[in-house]
């Protein structure tokens, strides 16, 4: 498999008001909140930071279906003991279905689905699907690929 680099980290907060108040106001991280199916699919709030390489998600409600990643019912349990956690890291690939497979012959299979929302709008990108890995074969760490064209950059 050929990584391009890391695509985000994924920073679960429990208060994302304060979360992006600390980001903005003191790291002068410049967040997109997303609107659309992905957070309320997951139940979740999520802002994200492409030129940082940053995501804040925080559980907001139940989810309509549990997608991996997020898991917002383990996040919001992870929350229970600390007011922010480092989720999850997200490689990008360029090309999902062959790092899938890759993953796959080396014993690390996907969890959960393929999941791939519109971005044009929000996060001027194109073609973004994303994928986790599983955790067993990961060394306990949430892995997930994902890619995209970044079709606009700020």
């Amino acid at each position: 498999m050929q990584i391009e680099g890391i695509d985000r980290l994924i920073i679960g907060v429990r208060d994302m008001d304060r979360a992006l108040a600390f980001f903005q106001g003191v790291l002068g991280v410049q967040f997109t909140e997303m609107q659309g199916p992905a957070p309320e699919m997951a139940g979740c709030r999520l802002a994200i930071s492409l030129d940082k390489h940053l995501e804040l998600l925080s559980p907001v409600g139940e989810p309509l279906q549990v997608t991996n990643p997020p898991d917002p019912l383990e996040l919001r349990r992870r929350l229970e003991k600390s007011e922010a956690v480092l989720y999850a890291v997200v490689l990008k690939v360029p090309d999902l279905d062959t790092a899938i497979a890759d993953a796959a012959r080396q014993g690390v299979p996907m969890v959960g689905e393929r999941v791939a929302f519109a971005r044009e709008e929000q996060l001027k990108i194109t073609d973004f699907a994303e994928v986790a890995l599983d955790e067993s074969a990961t060394f306990g760490i949430k892995l997930a690929l994902s890619q995209f064209v970044r079709d606009r950059p700020d």
